[in-house]
């Protein structure tokens, strides 16, 4: 078993094979990289592409162990509680890092995705002139795929969830997998013995149960982990079924057994939401290559070529519309039709694409008003005038005073300009240490 002392002489070759021996190793070099100072190729190793997910969960897991020993060191007057507590705090403070890492990379992973169609003037201004003008934008692409013969996407059932997503991309073919006999076996058990597997996976870091990560089983597994949950947030004085929160104030008061068995509940409650957090990385891992999939999918293909060959058809029919979104992009550019991601943010994107629609569609709007008006009445002919002695509108009757008629029509509004809702800011981890 690595020692803390043993992470920062190791070299990373050799710790990568340590950590596929033993899930206690990487928990090991995590709280070593939250409480000593490593050498960077380590740090590097675990922050890295390859194993920062690995990472995180290890940080996880060493959170949940850190705090119920520290409970139970309170508890047992232990003298190693103070530094017990350090740590804590520490890893911590790493795990709130590493979870910033992963939302980094998910960012640079849809930048990547983007990077071809919606970092060019050119494309984007294409895509938000098909958003301006939706009608007719869907007929040039109906009218694209009808003479080209694209057979029409493959559709299921509307997917309640991702499970269904999953479920659906297995039947569809888009996941190759095969529910073999284990499988089956595994999705047949009742539910009390189902929930005992994941219990037994739960309590066993080192020999988990491939079934449970299945696309197949990965519902039952995810809702076995919430019944879990839910029955041990009671035992283990939780404060819900998803944080655990402080520990109770009169655990020192209780028997001994007793509060030993509240602390034994917590740690493994603090198992349980590992778990959970594995399970929703399998989901999240599965639905990328189900995206990545059928973004291959020769009919995916073909309609997205129907698309920019509709959107460039639209901007010749519109060319004024087209041209004054790329007089509004030229401010964004880092070069000639390059859009620079510093300057043209998520948030100043958001507002200059709302401006621009809004404005887009204003003109079409009063364009097809103007040409669907109806020809102007002609004026009426003048009315007889009112009998001698009878009121009418020159004429006031009796206890009727004269005084100025109201406009007819609706009242007169003031104009309100709204700010744009702002989205809120994710920190990105920091590459450099």
């Amino acid at each position: 078993m690595l020692r803390l002392r043993d992470v920062a002489r190791l070299p990373a070759e050799v710790l990568v094979k340590r950590f596929e021996e033993d899930f206690g190793n990487l928990v090991t070099a995590a709280v070593a990289d939250a409480t000593r100072r490593l050498p960077a190729p380590v740090r590097r190793l675990l922050d890295g592409l390859e194993w920062h997910l690995d990472w995180a969960d290890a940080l996880v897991w060493a959170e949940g162990e850190l705090q119920v020993s520290a409970e139970r060191m309170a508890l047992l007057g232990d003298p190693r509680l103070r530094r017990v507590e350090g740590q804590l705090r520490q890893v911590r403070v790493r795990l709130h890092e590493a979870r910033c890492v992963a939302a980094e990379y998910r960012r640079q992973d849809r930048e990547r995705l983007e990077r071809g169609r919606l970092l060019t003037a050119r494309a984007t201004a294409l895509s938000w002139l098909s958003k301006a003008l939706p009608e007719e934008y869907e007929a040039l692409f109906t009218a694209r795929v009808a003479e080209l013969g694209i057979p029409p996407l493959r559709r299921g059932s509307a997917s309640r969830d991702v499970f269904d997503s999953i479920e659906q991309a297995v039947a569809q073919g888009r996941l190759r997998v095969t529910a073999g006999p284990e499988v089956t076996a595994l999705l047949e058990l009742p539910d009390d013995t189902f929930r005992a597997a994941v219990a037994d996976d739960v309590r066993e870091q080192n020999a988990r149960n491939v079934l449970l990560r299945h696309p197949l089983v990965l519902r039952r597994w995810h809702a076995g982990l919430a019944r879990l949950c839910d029955l041990t947030v009671g035992p283990a004085r939780a404060s819900s079924a998803t944080a655990l929160g402080r520990a109770p104030l009169d655990l020192a008061e209780l028997p001994r057994q007793e509060a030993m068995q509240i602390v034994n509940a917590r740690r493994f409650f603090c198992a349980v939401q590992q778990r959970r957090l594995d399970c929703d990385r399998t989901v999240r891992t599965l639905m990328a290559e189900i995206v990545r999939r059928e973004r291959a999918d020769p009919v995916n293909t073909a309609r997205r070529e129907a698309g920019a060959y509709a959107r460039l058809r639209l901007a010749e029919a519109h060319p004024e519309a087209y041209t004054r979104i790329r007089e509004e992009l030229r401010a964004f550019e880092s070069g000639p039709g390059h859009l620079d991601p510093a300057r043209l943010t998520s948030d100043v994107r958001g507002a200059l694409k709302a401006r621009l629609l809004s404005e887009l569609a204003g003109r079409d709007g009063r364009r097809g008003q103007a040409a669907h008006s109806p020809a102007p009445r002609p004026a009426p002919g003048p009315k007889p005038s009112a009998p001698e002695g009878r009121p009418g509108r020159d004429r006031p009757g009796p206890g009727q005073g004269r005084g100025q008629r109201p406009v007819p029509g609706p009242p007169a509004r003031s104009a309100a300009t709204h700010p744009p809702v702002r989205k809120a800011a994710c920190r990105r981890a920091e590459t450099s240490r």
